[in-house]
C-alpha cells in the first residue's frame, strides 16, 4: 500500500486520537488525586475545628467550676464573718469576699465570651462537616466513574493501537527507522500537513521540489526544518497541472 496523502492523513489522525485518549486516561487519575488532596485538607481542617471546639468547651467548663468554687468560698467566708467578733477579722473576711466576687465577675464574662466563641466554632464544625461530606461524595462518584470509563478507554486504546500498526504498513521499509525516530521524539506530533506551501508543524515554507515530491512520490517526505513526516492537506491545483505536463 503506497504512502499516499490520504493514508498519511488517516495515520496521523489515528496517532492524534490515541494521544488524546492517553491524555484523558492520565488526566482523570490526576483530577481524582487533586480532589482527594482537597478532601484530605478539609478533613484536617474539620479535625482542627473539632479539637478547638472541644478545648473551648473544656475551658468554659473549667471556668464554671472555678466560679462555683469561688461562690462556695464566698458562702463559707460569709458564714465565718457572721460569727467573728473582732472588727479587723470582719474587715479581712469582707475584703476577701470582695476579691472573690470580682474574680467571679471576670470569670462570668470569660464564660460568656467562651460560649459565644464555642457557638461560632460549632457553626464552623457543622459547615465543615457538610463540606467534607459533599467532597467525599464527589470523590467517591468520580472514582467510580473513572473506574467505569477506564475499562472502556483501555479497550478503545487497544483498538487504536492495533489500527495504527495496521496503518503503518504504508511506511516504506527503508524509511521505517527514520519514521520511528521522529515518532519517538514527537509522538502524535511527528506528522504534519502542508497547507499554503508551509509545514503546519513548524510553519516554515516548503520548497517547490518538496511539494512535487509530496504529490508524486510514494515514499515519505520529511520536513527539512523540523523533521516531521509531511503530507498534503490538499493538492494545490497549480502543482498538479505542473506535475502532469
Amino acid at each position: 500500500m503506497p504512502a499516499t496523502a490520504e493514508n498519511l492523513r488517516e495515520l496521523h489522525e489515528l496517532h492524534r486520537r490515541a494521544k488524546a485518549l492517553r491524555d484523558l486516561m492520565v488526566s482523570g487519575p490526576k483530577t481524582l488525586a487533586a480532589r482527594k488532596a482537597v478532601l484530605a485538607r478539609r478533613q484536617a481542617d474539620l479535625e482542627e475545628a473539632r479539637k478547638a471546639l472541644k478545648e473551648g468547651r473544656a475551658q468554659v467548663k473549667n471556668k464554671e467550676v472555678q466560679i462555683q468554687s469561688l461562690q462556695n468560698k464566698i458562702d463559707d467566708l460569709l458564714s465565718k464573718r457572721n460569727q467573728v467578733r473582732k472588727q479587723d477579722e470582719y474587715n479581712a473576711l469582707t475584703n476577701q469576699m470582695a476579691i472573690d466576687k470580682k474574680a467571679i465577675d471576670r470569670l462570668e464574662v470569660e464564660v460568656l465570651e467562651g460560649m459565644e466563641a464555642n457557638d461560632a466554632r460549632a457553626a464552623e464544625v457543622t459547615a465543615l462537616e457538610a463540606e467534607v461530606k459533599k467532597l467525599a461524595d464527589e470523590v467517591a462518584a468520580l472514582e467510580a466513574d473513572l473506574a467505569t470509563r477506564a475499562e472502556n478507554q483501555r479497550a478503545q486504546l487497544h483498538q487504536l493501537e492495533a489500527a495504527i500498526i495496521e496503518a503503518e504498513a504504508i511506511i516504506p521499509e527503508d524509511q521505517r527507522d527514520q519514521y520511528r525516530r521522529i515518532l519517538k521524539q514527537r509522538g502524535a506530533d511527528a506528522m504534519a500537513a502542508v497547507e499554503d506551501y508551509a509545514c503546519t508543524g513548524c510553519f516554515v515554507t516548503v520548497t517547490a521540489q518538496t511539494m512535487n515530491e509530496l504529490i508524486n512520490t510514494e515514499h515519505l517526505v520529511f520536513c527539512k526544518s523540523c523533521g516531521r513526516v509531511l503530507y498534503l492537506a490538499e493538492v494545490p491545483q497549480s502543482l498538479t497541472r505542473r506535475s502532469t505536463r
